[in-house]
Parts: structure tokens; C-alpha cells; sequence
């Protein structure tokens, strides 16, 4: 599996730097594969390790934080990386993303632009959900407070990976945070994800397919399999905001030609399935 640096921000945003090295150094001294001369990139700034399928990105000490998705890490710790993490190393801001398949120069391009689309629309996704919230009327200041932590928490939930997980209600609600629901080894990292999320008993597990523009049968037949491992377990699922065009993938499996469906994701909440 090939390992990228996603170029976030600049005049060279959108640009997948391949890491195929076991050993990468990012920093502004000579011996870095990556450098950049700023006065907030340190000399060795971090190392990013790969070790079979793992890449773990580990601060050196130089004086100058590294970052992984806002958070500051600890000097000499190897962080694990996951895909769309983000890394902020110096002036240096990057999505971390891993590929199975080989591409040409301009797919790949292509492929690393639709990576920064989708965060992008995720992102702008919550803050629109934030403002919704923030308009809604309290009856004093102190319970504003309060029900806002609480509700922004339940409404975001937690990113695992390629999903968000939260809760209304309820009901489990996973957004499934892929644009794309197409290359094989993507796929499996979205269906250990869901086994590994779901693995409880008597769950209502409402998937939010909103963000899903594209999906092939392998997919389809991917979630007529995590239906089927559900229901010894006494938990039920439902679709909201898919795409038309992918619905008749379902009825070819007999798990799923009954599979609650819904335009909407406020009639999914409150319709009884």
C-alpha cells in the first residue's frame, strides 16, 4: 500500500507527495527528503516510519511542535497515522492518504483533489450543522451553555477513520465520510471500521450515505453482509440520503431488497424500522 502527503494548503495544494522510504525526515535541514526554510520548521522537525502497512510519524525534539489533527504531540512517541489525518509540520500542512492501486500522474492528481473536496465538504457540513444549532432559543444564558456542548458532541459525534459515528436518540448514526465507494482495499478499511463500531447488541444503526457519490456493487454487497452479521445480534439498519441511482443495487440481495430507505435523514430519526 503507497503511502501520501496531500498538499493542503498553497500554491501547490492538492499535490500527493508519495512517501517510499521507510525512513522520511521532513525538516529545513540537509539531510531531510522534505525541507522547508522557516522559522517555524525545525532542523530534523519529525520523522514519518513505515513499517509494513503502518506509518507512524514520531516529533524529534527540535524546538517547533508537530501536529496531528490539531493536537500537539509529545517529543520521541510514534503516533500511528490514519488515512485524512491531518499533519501540520511547520508552514507544512498535509492530508496523510494511502492508495493500493497504481495511477497515472494526472489520476492521481485527480484522486488527491477529490480527497481535499471531501474533507472540505465534511467540514463545511458541520459547521453548517453548528449554526443551526446556535440559532435555536434557551431560556438563559447558562443553559445555552450547556445545551450547546451537549448538542454539538451528539450532532458531530466521533471520526472513526472513514465513518463518523454519533448518536440521536437512540439510534446509532454513521456517516460514512467517502466520497468514493469504489477501489477494493478501500473498501475493507470501510467494512472493518463498521464490524469493529457496530459490534454491539440491539442496535438501531441508521447509515447517512449523504457524502457517497459513488459506489459499485462490491460496496452494495458490503452492506448486505454487515445487515446479515447484524441481525443475530438483534440490530436493525437503514439507509438515508442515498442516491437514487444506488438503491437498485440493493434489491438484488435478499438481505436487503426490505431495507428501510429514506430521502431524509429527519424522517429516518423518527420512523419506526
Amino acid at each position: 500500500m503507497k503511502f501520501f502527503l496531500i498538499v493542503v494548503k498553497g500554491k501547490k495544494q492538492g499535490l500527493p507527495i508519495p512517501i517510499e522510504i521507510d525512513l522520511f525526515l521532513v525538516g529545513s535541514g540537509k539531510v531531510c527528503q522534505l525541507r522547508a526554510d522557516h522559522e517555524s520548521m525545525g532542523d530534523q522537525h519529525c520523522a514519518l516510519v513505515t513499517r509494513g502497512r503502518k506509518v507512524f510519524v514520531t516529533d524529534l525534539d527540535s524546538g517547533q511542535p508537530t501536529f496531528v489533527n490539531g493536537e500537539v504531540l509529545a517529543p520521541g512517541i510514534e503516533w500511528p497515522l490514519h488515512p485524512r489525518d491531518i499533519l501540520d509540520i511547520g508552514p507544512l500542512k498535509f492530508m496523510v492518504q494511502y492508495r493500493e492501486k497504481a495511477l497515472s500522474q494526472h489520476d492521481l492528481e485527480e484522486w488527491a483533489l477529490s480527497c481535499l473536496d471531501q474533507n472540505s465538504e465534511r467540514n463545511q457540513e458541520l459547521t453548517r450543522e453548528e449554526d443551526e444549532f446556535h440559532s435555536e432559543q434557551f431560556e438563559s444564558a447558562s443553559n445555552a451553555a450547556a445545551a450547546i456542548l451537549d448538542g454539538l458532541n451528539a450532532q458531530r459525534g466521533e471520526v472513526k477513520g472513514h465513518l463518523r459515528v454519533s448518536r440521536e436518540g437512540q439510534i446509532t448514526l454513521v456517516r460514512v465520510n467517502h466520497l468514493y465507494l469504489v477501489e477494493p482495499s478501500e473498501l475493507a478499511l470501510v467494512k472493518h471500521e463498521l464490524y469493529e463500531q457496530l459490534d454491539q447488541t440491539n442496535l438501531r444503526v441508521l447509515m447517512d450515505m449523504k457524502n457517497v457519490k459513488r459506489m459499485t456493487s462490491q460496496a452494495a454487497e458490503m452492506f448486505a453482509g454487515l445487515r446479515t452479521w447484524l441481525r443475530p445480534k438483534g440490530s436493525r439498519m437503514a439507509f438515508c440520503r442515498l442516491h437514487p441511482e444506488f438503491e437498485s443495487m440493493f434489491k438484488g440481495y435478499q438481505v436487503t431488497h426490505d431495507m428501510p430507505m429514506f430521502a431524509e435523514k429527519p424522517k429516518a430519526l423518527t420512523s419506526k424500522w
